[in-house]
């Protein structure tokens, strides 16, 4: 496997098109996989990676960094910053780390994790898992029938779309932001399209279904919506 490396300033660096590793260390870095099944790792600073076509990893390391899949089942994972990754098409998993991290998985069966932060979180087309971790975050699962896990903090979870699930409703802490739907306009609304269903609740608009696991209908009031 050919290894491309940088140095300590800011390089720019193709890979080729089979299977590669691409380093760039400390500075800014942009960095290309391109097609193959390519190790991408930005190091330190600032870094643009981007890895292709092809069952990618990718490691942003310390800094502020962007991290571009594209199409593949892609890898990603960084220490710190407030990074953005974006999936592409494929099955990813997105590991984000400390920071407040904006992650979109794209098309295909997500995971998505968090870590530590306030992160901002969008599964997109597919059935994916949300897993926000510490921090106050907001996990949206896009189209498709995801599963969200808030984690520690206070944490806003949107529905529209798809037959979702919420696995950790802390009422008081959290809120579900339901103002992507039409017709709602005060809890009276949202209150006549949600019924127990054993140990949770189910709130469904047409074809779309949310069910909150573990919680009562009864227990739900206003202050635990957005509409």
């Amino acid at each position: 496997m050919p290894i491309y490396r940088g140095n300590g300033e800011a390089n720019r660096i193709f890979g080729s098109q089979g299977n590669d590793t691409v380093l760039g260390f400390d500075g800014a870095d942009t960095l290309y996989g391109r097609d193959g099944r390519d190790r991408v790792e930005g190091g330190d600073d600032e870094d643009r990676l981007y890895g292709g076509a092809g069952d990618d990893t990718m490691i942003g390391g310390k800094g502020e960094d962007r991290l571009w899949g594209d199409a593949g089942n892609d890898l990603f994972t960084d220490e710190s910053g407030n990074d953005a990754f974006f999936g592409g098409a494929g099955n990813d998993t997105i590991r984000a780390g400390e920071g407040n991290d904006s992650l979109n998985g794209g098309t295909g069966r997500d995971l998505l994790v968090g870590g530590e932060g306030d992160d901002r979180m969008i599964g997109g087309r597919g059935a994916d898992r949300l897993i926000g971790d510490e921090g106050n975050d907001t996990l949206n699962g896009g189209r498709g029938n995801d599963v969200m896990t808030g984690g520690e903090g206070a944490d806003r979870f949107v529905f529209r779309w798809g037959s979702d699930r919420i696995t950790d409703f802390d009422i008081g802490d959290d809120q579900i932001d339901l103002s992507g739907i039409a017709g709602l306009d005060d809890f009276g609304d949202v209150l006549a399209r949600m019924r127990q269903d054993g140990s949770d609740t189910v709130f469904r608009a047409g074809s779309h279904v949310l069910r909150i696991e573990d919680v009562s209908r009864a227990s739900l009031d206003a202050d635990d919506f957005l509409f």
